[in-house]
């Protein structure tokens, strides 16, 4: 845990009527989530906030301490958005310095996206000197599609559009893909004292993928803790006793009470590609969900996967709903 305080929350911009100031502790979360609720309410994501499941995240994290690496912004006497900085090395050789940015829509377009983005620079740029590296290294942000005022506050300052995301949505749980398993296949949950090795095996199965970090920064415990997992629906491919392929799935309460799934972790391990063992654990998948009164499901994809996810998720029903762009500049040189 680092202990640097020296990057203070910025000064309020002009006519905005906000203040920032530090992560308190795990009291924040409610207003947190609150804030980021509203945002993805007004841009359409299917994604809700699951105020348990942020608790559990911000106790779990990895290379980031909220303590110093988070600030809050607050507005007529509520929390309306934040910023929290962590850093990764990438299984591609590079690190990141990667910024969360909220911000919710009432408070658009009053200068304080960019003071959070401003905040974010400047703590990366602390975290860079404290961990040198070799390595290539990068600023990097997302926004979700719709949030244009992150967007615009990240384009001037000179972030570039690297990679796009989709949140794809099957509307109904009718007319399920069949499920088909080559000969040595079987799909079954995981006993508990199986959950290592499937943990291993998704570690494995998406260390190729675009800014994937590295392992070392993957936690069992951050994935079976969680308050959403459960064992029964996880969907393993198995050949023998070896993991060859899993989708992790989750059931949420919509709004108006009805449930909707999303598959998670969608992987196949390479030894065990183009079998169609994903196919047969997403069919298996929706129909676990259905019996658990599920009436959509939704998950997202890297529109440029290398194993053609997005045309296999579209050949199960699924659409695209929305989406989120991965923005990157380089870090500055270091002037010390």
């Amino acid at each position: 845990m680092t202990t640097t305080r020296t990057f203070s929350p910025p000064a309020a911009p002009a006519a905005s009527g906000a203040t920032f100031r530090r992560w308190r502790g795990i009291e924040d979360i409610d207003a947190m989530a609150a804030a980021n609720a509203r945002l993805r309410a007004h841009i359409g994501l299917l994604e809700p906030i699951d105020v348990a499941a942020m608790r559990h995240r911000y106790t779990h994290l990895v290379n980031s301490d909220p303590a110093v690496d988070c600030i809050l912004v607050e507005r007529d006497g509520a929390v309306r958005g934040y910023a929290r900085v962590e850093w990764h090395d990438l299984n591609d050789g590079d690190r990141i310095y990667d910024a969360t940015t909220v911000l919710e829509p009432a408070a658009w377009d009053l200068g304080i996206v960019e003071a959070l983005l401003a905040w974010a620079e400047g703590r990366s740029a602390e975290l860079a000197r404290e961990h040198p590296t070799d390595r290539r290294s990068h600023l990097a942000n997302e926004a979700f599609e719709g949030d244009v005022s992150l967007e615009r506050a990240l384009l001037a300052a000179g972030y570039e559009a690297v990679r796009w995301d989709a949140e794809m949505l099957r509307p109904n749980l009718e007319d399920l893909p069949e499920v088909v398993l080559p000969a040595g296949y079987a799909l079954r949950a995981p006993e508990p004292a199986e959950l290592p090795g499937v943990h291993a095996m998704m570690v494995q199965a998406f260390a190729e993928h675009w800014g994937e970090y590295e392992a070392t920064d993957h936690r069992l415990d951050e994935w079976i803790d969680d308050p959403r997992f459960r064992r029964d629906l996880v969907v393993v491919a198995w050949r023998g006793d070896e993991p060859a392929a899993a989708v992790c799935n989750i059931v949420e309460t919509r709004p108006d009470g009805s449930l909707r799934g999303l598959l998670d972790a969608v992987c196949t391990h390479p030894g065990h590609r183009r079998l169609g063992l994903a196919r047969a654990a997403i069919a298996r998948s929706l129909a676990l969900l259905r019996a658990e009164g599920v009436t959509s499901a939704y998950l997202g994809v890297d529109t440029d996967n290398q194993n053609r996810a997005l045309a296999l998720y579209e050949s199960c029903g699924f659409r695209k709903h929305s989406g989120s762009t991965a923005y990157r500049k380089p870090v500055p040189a270091n002037e010390d």
